[in-house]
C-alpha cells in the first residue's frame, strides 16, 4: 500500500508540473493562436458578439483536456515502464531459466559421457573376457586329450610296476619253493655224475657203431670220422682255453665234411670268445640252414648280434630259439638283456621272470632282473634279486657291486659300502675302476671309506 501510494502521489506532482508547462507551451504557439481564431471566427459567423465568452471557455476546457492528455502520457509512459521492467525481468526469469537447462544440459551430457565411458568399457571388457573364454573352449579339448593321454600313461605305468610287483612276490614264492627242492636237486646232480660213466659207455657204443656203419658204407665213413676227430679235439682246445688252436680244429672238421651244424655253431661260439662277431654271426647262419630249429644257434647269433648292438635283429634270434624252446632260460635272459639295453626295463623284467620261472636258481637273471628294477626306481625288490643272486652264488662280484649301486641310490650310506667292500674284495681291480666313475654313488662320494675303498 505504501508503494501504491508513493506512485499515486509521484502520479499526481508529476501531473500539475505537465499542465503548467503545457498551457505556457499552448499559450504561446502559433497552433494555439490559429485554432482560438478559427474558433473565434466561426463564433462570428454564427452569433456574433460572443468572441470573449467563446474564449474564455476554450482557455477553460484546454487545460482540462491537456492535463488528461498528459496523465493518460504518463499512463502510457508508466505502463511502457512495467512492461519494459516485466519484459526484463521476464528476459532474466528466461536467461536463468535458460542458465540452468543449460546447466543441466551440461550435467545430463555429462552424465551421458560417463554413461558412455562405463558402457564402453563394460563392453571391451565383456568382449576380452568372450576372447578368453572362447580360447579356452578352443585349446580345452586338445589339453583335455593330453591329460586324460598324460593319466592313462601314469595310470599303465602303475599297472605295470603293480604287476612287476606281483610277479616278484609270485617268483619269491617260487623261489622259496624251488628251494625246498635243491635238496633233491642235489640228489639228481650226483645221479647224473654217477651216470656219466654210462654215457661214456654209450657213446663208444655208438663209435663203434658208426665204425661199423662206416665200413659198411664205403669210402664215405673215413672222412666223417676223421671230420669227427678234428670235432672232438676243437671242443677240447676249447675248453683248454687254446681258442685259435680250436678254430683251425673246427674248420679241419668242416673242410671234411660241411654238413656238421654242432661244428659250426661251436666255431662261432670261439670266435666271439676272440670277439670276432661278424664272422661268428656267419657261422651261426651256416649252422641254422642245416638246421633251423637249432635253439643254441639262434641264442648264440643274439649274443653276437647284442656285441654289435643290432638290438632288434638279437631279440628276433632269441625269440626264434624261445619260439623253439619255450623253456629256453638263457634265451629269455639274453633276451632280457638285450630290451635293458633299449631301455625298455619293464618288458626286460618281464623276460627275466620268464627264465627265473624255468631256472629259478639262475643268479645271472636275478642279478639282470635287479639292475632292470634298480632303473625302474623299485629299490626294495631290487635289492631282494640281488639277495638272491649273492645267495646262490656268493663270489657273484657283479651282484655285490649292483646291491651297493642300489643302497646308494636309497641312501643306506653303510650298507651301501659294505656291499661295494665285498664286491672290491672279489674283483678289486674292475670294480675299482667302475666305481670311480659311478654315477649312481653320488650320495656316498664323498664319504671316507668309500675314496679308501676306491684308491687301494
Amino acid at each position: 500500500m505504501k508503494i501504491i501510494n508513493l506512485i499515486l502521489t509521484l502520479i499526481l506532482s508529476l501531473s500539475e508540473s505537465a499542465v503548467y508547462s503545457q498551457s505556457q507551451n499552448y499559450s504561446n504557439s502559433p497552433f494555439y493562436k490559429v485554432h482560438i481564431f478559427r474558433v473565434l471566427g466561426n463564433r462570428e459567423q454564427g452569433t456574433g458578439n460572443r468572441e470573449e465568452g467563446i474564449d474564455m471557455e476554450t482557455k477553460k476546457i484546454f487545460p482540462i483536456v491537456s492535463c488528461t492528455s498528459l496523465v493518460r502520457n504518463l499512463l502510457y509512459h508508466i505502463n511502457h515502464r512495467i512492461k519494459h521492467d516485466y519484459q526484463q525481468k521476464k528476459s532474466l526469469i528466461i536467461l536463468t531459466q535458460n542458465q540452468e537447462q543449460i546447466e543441466e544440459f551440461k550435467l545430463r551430457e555429462e552424465i551421458r559421457d560417463r554413461v558412455r565411458e562405463e558402457v564402453d568399457y563394460t563392453f571391451r571388457h565383456a568382449t576380452s573376457l568372450l576372447s578368453v573364454f572362447l580360447i579356452v573352449l578352443t585349446f580345452f579339448p586338445a589339453s583335455a586329450a593330453i591329460w586324460i593321454w598324460f593319466l592313462q600313461a601314469k595310470l599303465a605305468n602303475k599297472i605295470d610296476i603293480t604287476e612287476q610287483e606281483i610277479d616278484s612276490f609270485k617268483y619269491d614264492t617260487i623261489s622259496q619253493l624251488k628251494e625246498m627242492v635243491g635238496e633233491a636237486q642235489f640228489i639228481l646232480d650226483e645221479l647224473k655224475q654217477q651216470s656219466h660213466k654210462a654215457d661214456e659207455k654209450i657213446e663208444q657204443l655208438q663209435k663203434d657203431t658208426l665204425i661199423q656203419y662206416s665200413t659198411a658204407q664205403g669210402d664215405n665213413s673215413e672222412p666223417l670220422m676223421m671230420a669227427n676227430d678234428y670235432a672232438k679235439q676243437g671242443d677240447q682246445f676249447f675248453l683248454a682255453g687254446r681258442l685259435k688252436e680250436a678254430i683251425n680244429a673246427y674248420n679241419q672238421a668242416l673242410k671234411i665234411y660241411p654238413e656238421m651244424a654242432d661244428v659250426w655253431n661251436n666255431r662261432g661260439v670261439v670266435l666271439t670268445r676272440l670277439k670276432i662277431f661278424d664272422e661268428a654271426i656267419v657261422s651261426y647262419d651256416r649252422a641254422l640252414q642245416i638246421r633251423a630249429d637249432y635253439a643254441d644257434a639262434w641264442n648264440n647269433r643274439g649274443v653276437s648280434l647284442i656285441e654289435l648292438q643290432h638290438y632288434q635283429e638279437a631279440i628276433n634270434s632269441f625269440e626264434q630259439g624261445i619260439k623253439v624252446k619255450p623253456d629256453y632260460a638263457d634265451a629269455w635272459n639274453n633276451r632280457g638283456v638285450c630290451l635293458a639295453k633299449i631301455q625298455k626295463y619293464q618288458e626286460a623284467v618281464k623276460s627275466y621272470n620268464q627264465a627265473l620261472a624255468v631256472k629259478n636258481d639262475y643268479s645271472d637273471a636275478w642279478n639282470n632282473r635287479g639292475v632292470s628294477l634298480m632303473k625302474l626306481g623299485i629299490y626294495g625288490e631290487a635289492i631282494a634279486c640281488f639277495d638272491n643272486a649273492v645267495k646262490i652264488k656268493p663270489d657273484f662280484f657283479s651282484a655285490w657291486y649292483n646291491q651297493a649301486r642300489c643302497y646308494s641310490l636309497k641312501g643306506e650310506v653303510e650298507v651301501a659300502l659294505k656291499s661295494l667292500e665285498k664286491a672290491i674284495s672279489l674283483n678289486d681291480g674292475n670294480c675299482q675302476e667302475m666305481a670311480k666313475n659311478e654315477p649312481d654313488f653320488e650320495n656316498i662320494r664323498g664319504n671316507e671309506l668309500f675314496q679308501k675303498l676306491i684308491s687301494a
